[in-house]
């Protein structure tokens, strides 16, 4: 999954609240087949107007998106290298002056442009998840969101479908697939200039059409952090070449490395009409686990007892010097 930014949810807590129907919703189940029903995966970044996510963490389950009328041209990645199923992604902070005002946002070349805002969906309805969501708009906002939801929340392999009455935005409908839960082999990797990151993880139990997304960030401090994207067939073990590796530690590596493990499915469409015309929207139905990082040669820091003795912390990059 290249980043999905619009639609950024803390695995650590849920949202508040809820904009659903109760649960009794009487939602009919989706009728097309699982094995056949077209996923165009996720939106390209420089087009991403936004979309929702179906998504299982460690313990609870939510569903959470907005759309909005534009891109915020932060998010737009820069692609630096891709290497196999690898590929390194730069942030890049545009600069304006004078500055935007409260409205407005900076472009990468250097003028002011209008924050894009939420746009109005009308009903969003998901089908195929338990309980059955049916969701109107939180104000201000426009944002959609369920929080109070099965664990998991859909039956493996079993079809989950998205769909929005229209209001701003016309009409769309998308689909995912319910994923078997993720069961990686090791909750804990180990970073090393010249060495390979073997990752594994339990197989799917039968045909599916998941695909595996690693994340990786050890720059959390640098002006450019780059984060490390893998997107792997769903067959149990992957390899990051140690060039790739050895490529993102020499962007940098400050403060607390993260890392996830994503399974999921993914599926867009290019909105054709009403205010976000010529976004793309997209649907991700996903289990994400954490991951512990342990980076060669560096020790993350918030104080001096963090370090080695002789080493104090520099606070302002959260390193043991």
């Amino acid at each position: 999954m290249l980043p999905i930014l619009l639609l950024a949810c803390d695995p650590g807590s849920a949202p508040p609240g809820d904009s659903s129907t109760p649960a009794d919703t009487g939602v009919p189940d989706p009728t097309g087949d699982p094995q056949t029903v077209a996923l165009l995966g996720e939106c390209p970044l420089e087009t991403h107007y936004g979309g929702f996510v179906v998504e299982a963490y460690e313990s609870y389950a939510i569903v959470d998106g907005t759309v909005t009328n534009g891109v915020v041209p932060v998010t737009v990645l820069e692609n630096v290298a891709t290497e196999g199923d690898c590929t390194l992604l730069k942030r890049n902070n545009p600069y304006c002056d004078p500055t935007c005002d409260s409205k407005e946002t900076c472009d990468f070349d250097g003028t002011c442009i209008e924050y894009p805002v939420a746009q109005d969906l009308g009903t969003v309805t998901i089908a195929g998840i338990d309980p059955a969501a049916v969701m109107t708009a939180t104000s201000p906002g426009y944002r959609y969101f369920k929080t109070d939801m099965d664990f998991p929340p859909w039956t493996a392999g079993e079809l989950i479908e998205l769909t929005t009455s229209g209001a701003t935005v016309e009409p769309f409908t998308l689909h995912g697939v319910g994923p078997d839960m993720l069961e990686p082999t090791s909750t804990t990797w180990s970073v090393a200039s010249g060495e390979d990151l073997v990752v594994s993880w339990d197989a799917p139990a039968s045909a599916v059409r998941t695909s595996v997304r690693l994340s990786l960030n050890i720059d959390q401090h640098g002006q450019t952090p780059v984060t490390l994207v893998c997107h792997f067939d769903d067959d149990g073990e992957a390899t990051v070449p140690s060039s790739v590796i050895d490529a993102v530690m020499g962007a940098g590596v400050t403060g607390y490395p993260s890392a996830s493990l994503r399974r999921q499915t993914a599926d867009s469409t290019t909105l054709g009409g009403g205010t976000a015309t010529g976004g793309c929207v997209d649907l991700l139905v996903a289990h994400e686990l954490p991951i512990s990082v342990e980076v060669e040669g560096h020790t993350p820091c918030t104080t001096n007892a963090d370090c080695p003795p002789g080493h104090p912390c520099d606070l302002a990059t959260q390193t043991c010097l």
